[in-house]
């Protein structure tokens, strides 16, 4: 089986599905709610066409999903993983905002312990641009099918961010944007709304890195723009210092992190990690 081939293909049909339903308002309708998150119909049907999917092709596999936890497609060992989140940039899809995409990561299954460096195949699909991004780690490959562009610094006279930030956990979030600012003083800083595609435009060069506090982004967010960062040489570290990649999937982890091309931002943003995180 090609991994990748068959990847690719079950995230262009969840891309088709997406933009068949981007105006069906009945598709926006509520099915459940938490303090963190809101599923709407769409997340259900998306991400049971995925299933389906691989169901369908016979694989023996373990499927990592937001909204349907850990689902195993038979009753043997399973061979693969797969890592999905169906709609990145929920909220953006509901307002008719064009930001938002699929994420698929699959991999050799390697027991229990299998890490997200473990994943060979990460897919980004950027539906209402129709632009996949998708590398294969096996081969040391990436690869934009449709129109964008990868520069080779950043396109920008300033530096530029995409930094999530929230309430809660005021005063350690406050503590990293007044190191933040002091270490990056001219600085533009964007949320669009979508982690995944806002990862990928870092690993493109258009920011200067994509940093997160929340402790809120989960593995079917990050696994698949991370085989692309880890492909085309960005990097990716945890408020501990660990590389991303050593999460341990089926622990369903939350992370904060940033994520650049260039070696000193990482070195500057995790030493801020260290200094906040040490005053609390």
């Amino acid at each position: 089986m090609d991994l990748l081939e068959v990847t690719l293909d079950i995230a262009k049909k969840a891309g088709e599905l997406l933009r068949r339903k981007a105006l069906d308002k009945s598709s926006l309708d509520i099915v459940a709610q938490t303090q963190d998150d809101v599923t709407r119909r769409i997340d259900i049907e998306v991400e049971n066409l995925i299933i389906d999917e691989i169901r369908k092709r016979e694989i023996d596999s373990i499927i990592v999903c937001e909204e349907h936890g850990i689902v195993k497609t038979s009753n043997t060992q399973p061979k693969y993983i797969f890592v999905i989140d169906p709609l990145d940039g929920s909220a953006n899809f509901v307002s008719n905002l064009p930001f938002y995409s699929v994420s698929i990561a699959a991999g050799e299954y390697k027991g229990e312990k299998t890490m997200i460096k473990d994943l060979q195949i990460g897919i980004v699909n950027y539906v209402p641009r129709n632009v996949i991004y998708y590398s294969d780690k096996s081969c040391n490959m990436f690869k934009i099918e449709g129109n964008d562009i990868m520069f080779d610094k950043v396109p920008h006279e300033k530096p530029s961010f995409v930094i999530y930030v929230e309430p809660r956990n005021r005063e350690v979030m406050l503590s990293f944007l007044r190191e933040f600012w002091e270490a990056f003083p001219d600085v533009k800083v964007r949320i669009f709304g979508a982690a995944s595609i806002e990862m990928m435009q870092t690993i493109l060069g258009k920011f200067t890195g994509f940093i997160d506090v929340r402790d809120k982004l989960r593995v079917v967010d990050i696994s698949a723009a991370y085989v692309c960062a880890s492909v085309c040489g960005a990097s990716a570290i945890d408020t501990s210092g660990r590389d991303l990649g050593e999460k341990i999937i089926l622990e369903l982890p939350r992370s904060s992190f940033v994520l650049s091309r260039y070696s000193d931002v990482v070195e500057r943003i995790t030493s801020i990690f260290h200094k906040v995180l040490r005053k609390f």
